[in-house]
């Protein structure tokens, strides 16, 4: 039997980065804003005076509290790229078992306008999201994607803010916006989009009005923006992405000017919970992250294929930063499963077995829940280095794993990952 292949959605300038019956849902009442998930911070505390660290005792006794989350299926990984075809999802599902993931967040889940070549019927995202509810009921919620095609037309601001409600009314959880916006995608005049652009407010709004957080990337490491030779640190990975390196000025902004029109974005719309991927865009400035989250309360920050990059930085002041902002963060990986695996990053060598899946998860816990040092990172085509475990506490690691996504996605969670009676 030839494997169904769903259509994949195709949004101007939209490269491929990291990666049945399809009936539409029935609409649904609109949902209030998502109420911003930290509710009260701890206390910073001064850097002299780090966090004590756990005993080993301390950390055995985690760990065993963490391996019961697990063996419970309640972690929620919040980026996650999933090809919606019955053996790849088969094969996503099969690898989260193994791991204790419950549910996943599908960010590419597709466009909700109608087909473009010509063929009639369902659009991409109620594709995917019919696959999904099908093949693995209660394993995923989707987000929907923006359509950019008729950027140029002088209604998009307006038809792009009806793709928001047509998007919640199919079941949309949320709005991913790739880094083509801000990086690749341009008008007819080959002007490239602002990540700021004012004819994006109105999606932005309508975010906050329905309730749907919004995943955005915009920037990616500072080395992507470093002349291309083998001294730089990322050679390996931009020999294997050529389209991931931006440092050719005349076609692409400053790393910092991406940075800074989202902040105006975010600043702009209060009411709108914005998920800054990737840890916050930006996880090699620490101290640009914790400013940014102590600036707006409706930004929080993922962990996606950043522990490489932040786990090489000093571990008290990492765990301290985690300990801060402990409801503002999630457990993240950028797990992919096309036609093949892709485990943060990836490359042209040996494509990655589901055995390897599995310890790149198991590597993600290690980081988060002990104070090993120096160990190989879980994806080693982002650099040539170490890195040192923050060992955060139960109380913290249970938010970060599913507490602070359960609250994020409390309309759109599966009744089973709810946590009502639960942990």
């Amino acid at each position: 039997m030839t494997p169904l292949r769903v259509p994949r959605f195709a949004l101007l300038g939209i490269l491929t980065l990291f990666a049945c019956d399809a009936n539409t849902p029935p609409p649904q009442s609109p949902r209030p804003p998502v109420a911003p998930v930290a509710a009260a911070a701890p206390a910073p505390l001064p850097a002299s005076s780090p966090p004590p660290a756990p005993s080993p005792d301390e950390q055995a006794a985690t760990r065993r509290e963490a391996d019961g989350w697990r063996k419970d299926h309640l972690l929620i990984d919040l980026h996650e790229h999933i090809d919606p075809t019955p053996e790849h999802i088969a094969r996503a599902v099969r690898i989260q078992d193994a791991v204790g993931i419950g549910l996943a967040v599908e960010l590419s889940g597709g466009v909700v306008t109608s087909p473009r070549d010509g063929r009639s019927g369902p659009s991409d995202f109620e594709l995917t999201k019919a696959a999904l509810d099908q093949l693995a009921p209660g394993r995923f919620v989707e987000y929907m994607n923006l359509d950019f095609t008729d950027w140029d037309r002088p209604d998009f601001a307006e038809t792009a803010r009806k793709q928001v409600e047509e998007g919640h009314r199919l079941g949309a959880a949320g709005l991913k916006q790739f880094k083509s916006l801000g990086l690749f995608l341009r008008d007819r005049n080959h002007k490239l989009i602002r990540v700021d652009d004012p004819k994006l407010d109105p999606v932005w709004t309508k975010c906050g009005e329905l309730g749907m957080p919004v995943s955005i990337h915009v920037a990616d490491p500072r080395a992507f923006w470093l002349p291309l030779t083998p001294s730089n640190e990322r050679w390996e990975e931009l020999k294997n992405h050529p389209s991931w390196w931006f440092g050719d000025p005349a076609i692409y902004p400053p790393r910092e000017e991406i940075l800074a029109a989202l902040e105006r974005v975010i600043t702009r719309h209060p009411e709108t919970t914005f998920v800054s991927v990737h840890f916050a865009n930006n996880s090699e400035d620490l101290a640009w992250v914790d400013a940014q989250l102590d600036k707006h309360p409706n930004m929080m920050a993922d962990l996606a294929a950043r522990i490489p990059e932040i786990g090489r930085q000093d571990p008290d002041k990492v765990r301290r930063l985690f300990i801060k902002h402990q409801d503002r963060i999630f457990f993240a990986t950028d797990f992919q499963v096309y036609d093949r695996m892709t485990l943060g990053s990836g490359g042209s060598g040996l494509p990655p077995t589901e055995e390897d899946a599995i310890s790149f998860f198991e590597k993600h816990w290690r980081w988060l829940e002990t104070r090993d040092k120096n160990f190989p990172h879980m994806t080693p085509i982002q650099g040539d280095w170490t890195i040192s475990g923050i060992g955060l506490p139960a109380s913290v690691l249970r938010k970060i794993y599913f507490e602070n996504a359960r609250k994020l996605l409390a309309r759109s969670l599966p009744a089973s990952m709810r946590g009502d009676g639960g942990p």
